[in-house]
């Protein structure tokens, strides 16, 4: 693609941010950090919570309530900041997740630690949507991408350092610590954002469409729930999941019937009718129900197949997580510098097949040397598609759509990490317990025991002679064999997905500072 002489030199001082623009981006990446943190901090705590706590069997639900909280309310905060602007949204998000980490901290019950966790679900979802959002509004499309190993980055970092920090406080302090750090990082994110932060123009006088955002939060929870406990705690066919579809299906119709007559909707139907904006969706979607494959069930391979330690098996992540931060600058600058993206999105998802493909065939005697490689493939994969398919996203509409449009794409992909992960996972269980029914003698303390208690105790496997130990391990690497290679065909459904896109030009203007007339966000540029 041939340039006119000086587009270069302009183009990199435009891909130059301001010192006030670098402090908003530097307050961006601690918001991020924090809600990626929070997860990892407390995941790893969480065992010895609810075990002190006497609550074991609610352990599911601790993470249920963020993760359910979390993905509902993201639309929520996308229309929200579009009527009433970024930063007092985020605002908004930072003092609820404050309260929420605190409250928690405090909790005396499992009840508590559930509702708290709730709220803190409610705001790191706007921590993460709203970052993006506003980095979309101070860094131009074509330029974004050089920015995106930072982003990259901030996952790296929330991965290794969270599971440490959690271990070291449930070890040797309390594990109610777990939930203050995120909580610090908080406060001087907030202090930040105020001094710096000023919100580009909104349109005045546009409500919120609140029965929409009901609906929407109903009919998402109805989806989430019935990927929680399909095949866990109800059979696929009960009362219980037969309601909760009929009310999922109910509630989303009716979202859709709402939304095509509200004046100010909280998803626009004409969006839909944008390819590029639908295609991206669908990518994420799917890429999605793979991409949180490894992060769920890769430790409980490493800890109880190859008899590795929580924190050897968390650093083994390492590989992976740099190999993302790589993808991400590369793929940046290939994006900034072609101005196009569907190939890299699309190389995206072969690398998320190649690796599900190598994770197959894991085995009792693949090398941790292996492992780790197997991981670095994934994890190139997630470093080019979780950001360049929100860049598309933003490149694709108009900016005055800009918040809902960053939201729905991130909606996408935690529905399809959820659902992928419940799925799958019933997979791997069902899989497991019928492999140890066949290997285990009868009376074996390790027969009737439910297999997802199982899995959460790797420490107790390693306490079992060795005969029922040698049983567990070859049934635990059989059965991840297996759910990654049927999640195979979702890598390549994601191919099918990616090629949908049209693949348009990058504006290379920062969205509010865009002249000439609006774009309809429905229309395609050739």
């Amino acid at each position: 693609m041939s340039r006119r002489p000086g587009t270069h030199a302009a183009s990199e001082r435009t891909s130059r941010l301001t010192p006030k623009a670098r402090r908003i981006f530097f307050a961006l990446l601690l918001a991020m950090t924090i809600s990626a943190m929070d997860y990892t901090i407390v995941s790893t705590a969480l065992p010895t919570i609810v075990g002190e706590m006497g609550a074991l069997t609610l352990l599911p639900w601790v993470l249920t309530a963020n993760v359910l909280a979390s993905t509902v309310t993201v639309p929520l905060y996308g229309k929200l900041a579009d009527v009433y602007g970024r930063r007092r949204m985020m605002h908004v998000a930072i003092l609820l997740f404050t309260m929420g980490s605190c409250a928690a901290g405090l909790s005396q019950d499992v009840g508590q630690l559930i509702a708290f966790r709730a709220v803190q679900g409610t705001g790191s979802a706007g921590l993460m949507s709203l970052s993006y959002m506003i980095v979309g509004d101070i860094i131009a499309p074509r330029q974004r991408g050089r920015y995106q190993a930072y982003i990259s980055g901030v996952f790296a970092v929330a991965s290794v350092c969270g599971p440490l920090l959690g271990g070291v406080a449930v070890d040797h302090v309390s594990w109610r610590l777990a939930f203050y750090p995120s909580a610090v990082l908080a406060a001087i994110t907030l202090v930040v954002i105020r001094r710096n932060l000023s919100d580009p123009p909104v349109v005045k006088g546009v409500g919120v469409d609140w029965l929409g955002a009901a609906l929407l939060a109903l009919g998402l929870s109805a989806v989430l729930l019935v990927a929680t406990w399909g095949g866990h705690e109800h059979a696929w066919n009960s009362p219980v999941i037969v309601v909760t579809v009929a009310i999922g299906v109910l509630a989303l119709l009716w979202f859709v019937r709402q939304e095509g007559r509200a004046p100010s909707p909280i998803l626009p139907l004409f969006l839909l009718r944008n390819r590029e904006f639908s295609a991206a969706n669908v990518t994420s979607f799917i890429a999605g129900f793979g991409l949180f494959l490894p992060l769920a069930y890769f430790p409980v391979f490493l800890q109880i197949s190859l008899g590795m330690s929580a924190t050897r098996s968390g650093l083994l992540l390492a590989p992976m997580l740099t190999a993302s931060v790589v993808a991400s600058l590369v793929s940046g600058r290939l994006v900034a510098r072609w101005g196009r993206y569907r190939s890299v999105v699309v190389a995206g998802a072969v690398l998320l097949g190649v690796g599900l493909a190598l994770l197959s065939t894991l085995t009792v005697s693949t090398s941790p040397p292996a492992a780790a490689a197997y991981l670095v493939v994934f994890g190139l994969s997630m470093g080019v598609l979780i950001p360049v398919l929100i860049l598309v996203i933003q490149n694709a509409v108009h900016p005055r759509d800009l918040g809902v449009a960053t939201s729905s794409v991130q909606m996408s992909r935690q529905l399809g990490g959820s659902s992928g992960v419940a799925v799958f996972g019933a997979l791997f269980n069902a899989r497991l317990a019928g492999l140890l029914a066949a290997g285990l003698p009868p009376d074996s303390r390790v027969s009737g025991l439910d297999v997802s208690e199982l899995i959460a105790s790797p420490a107790v496997v390693a306490t079992m002679e060795s005969s029922v130990r040698d049983v567990i391990r070859h049934a635990v690497a059989l059965s991840s064999a297996q759910m990654f290679r049927l999640a195979i065909p979702v890598a390549i459904a994601a191919i099918i997905a990616g090629l949908m896109l049209r693949g348009l030009p990058l504006r290379d203007a920062v969205p509010h500072l865009q002249t000439g007339p609006a774009r309809p966000s429905g229309e395609a540029r050739n």
